[in-house]
C-alpha cells in the first residue's frame, strides 16, 4: 500500500494521540495487572509503528518529472 505524506502524517498524528490516551489510562485509573499487561503491549506495539512511520517520512520523496 502507497500512502501519501499527509496521509502518513495524519496515521503517525493518531498513533501519538492513542498513545497518550493509553499513558493517561496506566496513570489515573485502577486497572487489573492483567489490564496493564494489555494497555502497555499496546502502546509498545504503537509507538513501534510510530518508528516506522516516522522513518518512511524521513526518506526523501522520489521526484517526477
Amino acid at each position: 500500500m502507497n500512502l501519501s505524506p499527509k496521509a502518513m502524517r495524519s496515521i503517525a498524528e493518531a498513533l501519538e494521540f492513542r498513545i497518550a490516551a493509553y499513558q493517561n489510562q496506566l496513570d489515573s485509573e485502577e486497572l487489573t495487572e492483567d489490564e496493564i499487561s494489555d494497555v502497555t503491549n499496546d502502546s509498545m506495539f504503537l509507538e513501534s509503528l510510530l518508528q516506522e512511520m516516522r522513518k518512511a517520512l524521513a526518506l526523501p520523496l522520489a521526484q517526477v518529472f
